[in-house]
């Protein structure tokens, strides 16, 4: 029978959905930004894509 996830485990699961989901978020308004020709949204959603999975990588580095 599966174990149940600890406490922790959830809470870690609910973090990782919350930076997909703010991934997911970003890199469709990059799309769009594209199809529109919006070059200036379009900077700042890639800056901004760019500085998340910076700080992501920079938080897993101990875990590497």
């Amino acid at each position: 029978m599966p174990q149940e996830p600890s406490a922790y485990d959830k809470e870690r699961i609910a973090h990782i959905n919350f930076l997909m989901d703010n991934i997911h978020g970003s890199t469709s308004e990059i799309y769009e930004a594209l199809v529109d020709r919006d070059f200036t949204t379009l900077k700042i959603e890639i800056k901004q894509l760019m500085s998340s999975l910076k700080d992501i990588l920079e938080s897993t580095e101990d875990d590497i």
